[in-house]
């Protein structure tokens, strides 16, 4: 059986009590911190979702050019295309 043998634990039972305390709050201390982290992302994304809300409908009130009206049409693809002649078309192999 394979044993990673990073550092050997003490043998004093008093001893062992500290290390897994130690790592209880190592432990504690790393999900606080990601609490925290994952608050300060949220509130950061909030505030950024209200200014672009408020951009959004400053610009609407504003009378911001429209979009162009066949870009709300699903069936019109924008773009550039080639016509080829089946004539020029090689078949594939």
């Amino acid at each position: 059986m394979l044993y990673w043998r990073w550092f050997n634990r003490p043998r004093h039972p008093l001893l062992r009590i500290l290390l897994a305390a130690v790592g209880a709050v190592a432990l504690v201390g790393v999900l606080t911190l990601g609490f925290f982290a994952l608050l300060a992302f949220a509130f950061i994304g909030a505030i950024v979702a209200l200014t672009r809300a408020l951009a959004r409908s400053q610009a609407s009130i504003a009378g911001a050019a429209q979009p162009h009206p066949t870009a709300a049409v699903p069936r019109v693809i924008e773009g550039e295309f080639v016509v080829v002649d089946s004539h020029q078309v090689t078949p594939q192999r």
